[in-house]
């Protein structure tokens, strides 16, 4: 397995995949996926009424209690995952103290940046909140749920607190450009009926039961019903994830202009690697023999690693001094996995699983970089230049055997739901015409 992941991060002969989609195919690509969507809900739109009519045909004899247990099951089911949502560790901006401080940002300044964005991008103010999570991922996500188009649920723009530490405003509002894209332009229809995916995973469910009345078929009709209903859900971004990804960044650029959203793609770029060289300090110390099992080192990773840009200096200092507390304790030290991946690994699973990260990791630090200056790309949207842009991308271009970062998805982004820096930064250099350099 380690040698099949080496072999993932190895540079094709011919150079890495450098093309990006033409912005005007890209719309219409999208278009097309949304009328084949309408085809999907007036499919589910014939089968409720067809169903609705045979049941009222049959008088609704219901010699048991089965199938309102199915109905229960599919349609209150499609909404299982938003659980997630409500019980979700995030704020209102609004909703922060005053005095709070994210890196150069405070509630105030989050507010009047998000107040701009809405009005550039042409939005109502209170189109959607906007959230702040206390996450140590550099990330930010967008939901857009409706119970029928214009009946909002769920949506809303959700921002870790470590990208708030990480960028300035101009790249914080080429972040909050980009979810509005997922929010608004470009989220697909199929996820904003989510009351007709109720009805026809109700129905549905209903009418076999009814059919065939067994406790199995009450509980498995319901199931396999909503199993085929989140592969119909999620058709628009198999299909589309990374062209979706590439129009919200041009969203993102209309909202702050081409430099500060070059600038923002670099850095949380480069924040990516040196988490990921951090990352690898971890496996490292088990392999050196550290007393602590993946777990506790996880735990003092997530200890180390601090909101926003990461010093590996400091996470060192940080690490050694919680590897230290954790030694004091090692008797109340309990087993388990290591991070997501390996949560409910045995421990010789584990074990197995972290010598072949390790070993990947170790194999993207051998990856060639491209011959520039990144530390002039990575200190800001205010220290960017068209001449610094054209450069960057025609070092890019001129090497197609090197990368930008030392990442697994910058050597080919086939198999990933969103597209390497690379082909982002190349994807808005080449469609600049449409953007204002800033705003």
């Amino acid at each position: 397995m380690a040698q099949m992941e080496e072999e993932q991060v190895h540079i094709p002969s011919e150079g890495r995949r450098l093309e990006t989609p033409a912005r005007d195919a890209l719309l219409e690509h999208y278009a097309r996926t949304d009328s084949i969507s309408k085809g999907a809900l007036a499919f589910e739109i014939i089968v409720i009424a067809g169903l609705s009519l045979w049941l009222l045909g049959r008088g609704l004899q219901v010699t048991s209690a089965l199938p309102w247990l199915a109905l229960a099951l599919g349609g209150f089911g499609v909404f299982r995952w938003f659980l997630h949502h409500v019980f979700l560790n995030k704020k209102k901006l609004n909703e922060i103290r005053p005095d709070a401080q994210f890196g150069i940002h405070n509630r105030d300044s989050l507010l009047a940046l998000t107040r701009r964005v809405f009005a550039q991008l042409g939005l109502k103010p209170d189109a959607a909140p906007v959230f702040v999570i206390r996450a140590k991922d550099v990330n930010a996500h967008a939901v857009r749920c409706e119970l029928w188009p214009g009946l909002h649920l769920f949506n809303g723009v959700f921002l870790n607190r470590s990208i708030l530490h990480l960028l300035d405003e101009p790249e914080l509002a080429s972040v909050v450009g980009h979810e509005l894209g997922h929010v608004f332009p470009y989220a697909p229809l199929l996820s904003r009926c989510y009351l007709l995916h109720a009805a026809f995973a109700g129905i549905a469910s209903f009418a076999i039961t009814a059919r065939l009345e067994s406790a199995a078929v009450a509980i498995l009709a319901p199931l396999a019903i909503l199993w085929a209903l989140d592969w119909v859900i999620a058709f628009p971004h198999l299909r589309l994830s990374r062209g979706i990804e590439f129009l919200c960044d041009d969203f993102g650029a209309h909202a702050a202009g081409l430099l500060p959203a070059l600038s923002c793609e670099m850095k949380i770029a480069a924040e990516q690697e040196t988490r990921q060289k951090l990352l690898l300090r971890i496996f490292e110390a088990r392999q050196q023999g550290s007393p602590l099992n993946l777990a506790s080192l996880a735990e003092a990773y997530e200890a180390a690693v601090p909101f926003g840009k990461a010093d590996p200096q400091e996470f060192e200092r940080e690490f050694q001094k919680f590897v230290g507390q954790k030694k004091s304790a090692a008797g109340r030290i309990s087993l388990g996995g290591f991070l997501g991946f390996l949560q409910d690994a045995p421990s010789g699973a584990a074990e197995e699983g972290a010598e072949e990260l390790a070993a990947e990791l170790r194999h993207l630090q051998d990856l060639p970089l491209l011959p520039l200056d990144r530390s002039l790309y990575e200190r800001g949207s205010k220290g960017w230049s068209i001449g610094l842009a054209e450069r960057l991308t025609r070092e890019i271009e001129s090497c197609p055997q090197r990368v930008l970062f030392q990442l697994p998805v910058e050597v080919d982004d086939r198999t990933a739901s969103h597209p390497n820096t690379t082909r982002r930064v190349l994807y808005l250099w080449r469609n600049q015409a449409h953007y204002p350099v800033c705003v």
